[in-house]
């Protein structure tokens, strides 16, 4: 008999957690990736650096190694601990807190760049992202910079909506529905190896709906390599041009 959870991310994040942990082999092998694809693509590389949806803290760790003074945050309290005791067994100087990204608790122009890496979008609706959007805007720096790291989940969804998946070892994932008013694909996952099963809202992005939003909000937005967006707060009302990243 299974156990139904309801709603909940906890799962996933379970069966997931080495993805996010610097000190596990897929980690290791993500930091690479993440500082390769940084490296040639971010147009700074020093100031202070905020980290959204940082949870254990690889990306934050990435970050600092690229030469930022990085601030951490995310609404889990195990993965912000967790973050804590890698930046104290690294020696890192990063700083971690639970926060909400709608809600951040630092003065206005306090970073030079925001970054949401590791595909997080799936977890904010486009209303949620627009709040988010008006405080990043807020605490950055003028000229201030944004990189979002983020697949296009609808062309994903089209091409396989009827296909089950694996979504993590032992955890099954089956899509029910699409919401088409408010943006998300419900799916049912399934852990066999506990026997439970649960339901989370995987909200669908795109590219232009992604560049809408953040246009929305005063940024220029360039995309770069396949995953990567860059943005920066425009100077004026006209569209700003990334020169200095020819």
């Amino acid at each position: 008999m299974f156990k139904d959870l309801g709603y909940t991310d906890s799962p996933f994040y379970e069966k997931t957690q080495d993805e996010y942990d610097i000190e596990s082999e897929r980690g290791k092998e993500r930091f690479s990736e993440l500082r390769e694809i940084l490296s040639r693509h971010l147009p700074i590389k020093s100031g202070r650096a905020l980290d959204i949806g940082c949870n254990a803290g690889l990306s934050s760790f990435v970050l600092e190694e690229l030469g930022f003074d990085v601030v951490g945050i995310d609404i889990q309290e195990k993965a912000v601990e967790r973050a804590k005791e890698l930046a104290k067994k690294r020696g890192s100087k990063a700083k971690f807190y639970v926060m909400n990204a709608k809600n951040l608790d630092f003065k206005e122009n306090t970073f030079d760049l925001v970054a949401l890496l590791g595909y997080p979008l799936a977890h904010f609706s486009i209303w949620d992202f627009d709040k988010i959007l008006q405080e990043v805007r807020r605490v950055l720096k003028p000229q201030g910079w944004i990189v979002i790291q983020e697949s296009d989940f609808l062309w994903t969804l089209i091409r396989g909506f009827n296909q089950p998946g694996l979504e993590a070892e032992g955890l099954i994932r089956i899509n029910i529905d699409v919401n088409v008013y408010e943006g998300y694909l419900e799916r049912l996952l399934i852990d066999f190896e506990k026997g439970v099963f649960s339901r989370d809202k995987f909200y669908i992005w795109s590219p232009w709906i992604l560049r809408y939003a953040l246009e929305k909000n005063g940024f220029g937005v360039e995309f770069r390599d396949k995953e990567l967006l860059i943005g920066r707060i425009k100077e004026s009302d006209s569209f700003y041009q990334f020169d200095t990243l020819k």
